[in-house]
């Protein structure tokens, strides 16, 4: 496909047309679900991650110290 064929597809292309694109097989709806389920995982993660280094260091016996000291 040349450069000024796909300038044309994308010119043409509406959010009406995309609704029933399929992209590796699958519909805009079931991305959409995707990437909400990916993204809540990975807050989950760093949440997880942030309160095992709270925990540590907090159990550490030191002062936690702030950024700027």
């Amino acid at each position: 496909m040349t450069l000024s064929l796909l300038h044309l597809y994308f010119i043409f292309t509406s959010n009406k047309d995309v609704q029933d694109l399929l992209i590796f097989g699958h519909n805009i709806e079931s991305w959409l679900i995707y990437v909400l389920i990916f993204f809540g995982l990975t807050s989950l993660a760093f949440v997880f991650v942030w309160l095992i280094g709270f925990l540590a260091e907090s159990q550490s016996g030191n002062s936690i110290k702030q950024p700027w000291e």
